[in-house]
């Protein structure tokens, strides 16, 4: 993939299916948060939307036009990903979208494109590579700590420890760093080949894995889309350059 004219890398952005109630007509609609575009375009990437889709067969076709992949937050991986009945404390899940971001995430780990993941971005990232996840943070775990602040701007809820070598480490430092917190589940066992880069300080559960042999393929439970601390671009700003260098290689 060459990046646009400009040399702006094109970063395609997973999106969610809900329902919008339109001139008393609900419809399905594919929907993505202002945030995450406005977080990739200050960076200086160029943001696609990328709609669910059953064809699988053309993911591979998909990622020859893009340079990197963001997948977002949204609804729960579905627990028969990883070999586990619903339990109570699972919340809405969709596993169309389940799918396709599987097949992206596989072809894109393939090719070398670029991944950046975000909350259930990052736990769908172990899910496809063999990981598990807990379905229910408070139920299946000995934690006290609320990891489901009720506010946006609330700012940092919980500080995490960044793993000591670890890519992260060089993009945010060796921290603890402070971050906000929407989840209530969390990687639990982690996939082969990815490592944890960041912990709760508080708890222990994993904030962050990432692939020390890709050229960039990092999740963060967190949500860097929302704050504007250096932490935060540092990472937006790595993804879009790691995305440009592949656009180039590629097209020499």
């Amino acid at each position: 993939m060459v990046a646009a004219m400009d040399d702006r890398p094109v970063i395609a952005l997973t999106s969610r299916t809900l329902p919008l109630r339109a001139t008393g007509k609900s419809r399905p609609t594919e929907t993505v948060a202002r945030s995450y575009i406005e977080a990739v375009e200050a960076a200086g990437g160029e943001v696609w939307l990328l709609p669910n889709r059953d064809d699988l067969d053309r993911v591979p076709t998909l990622l020859d036009r893009v340079d990197g992949i963001m997948l977002t937050g949204g609804d729960d991986p579905h627990p028969h990903l990883f070999g586990e009945e619903p339990l109570v404390g699972i919340d809405l899940v969709d596993e169309r979208r389940d799918r396709f971001e599987i097949a992206l995430v596989n072809a894109a780990r393939e090719g070398g494109t670029a991944v950046f993941g975000v909350c259930r971005g990052m736990q769908l990232m172990n899910v496809a590579l063999g990981g598990d996840i807990y379905q229910d943070i408070a139920r299946q775990t000995d934690s006290r700590i609320q990891h489901t602040q009720s506010r946006v701007d609330d700012g940092p809820w919980h500080r995490v420890g960044i793993a000591a070598g670890s890519r992260l480490e060089a993009l945010v430092g060796s921290g603890p760093i402070a971050v906000n917190s929407f989840h209530h589940q969390a990687c639990r066992r982690v996939a082969a080949g990815l490592v944890a880069s960041a912990i709760c300080v508080e708890d222990g559960l994993i904030e962050a894995i990432e692939d020390p042999e890709a050229a960039f393929f990092l999740g963060v439970q967190w949500h860097p889309e929302l704050t504007a601390d250096l932490a935060s671009r540092a990472l937006f700003q790595a993804f879009i350059e790691a995305a440009r260098s592949g656009a180039a290689a590629s097209s020499n």
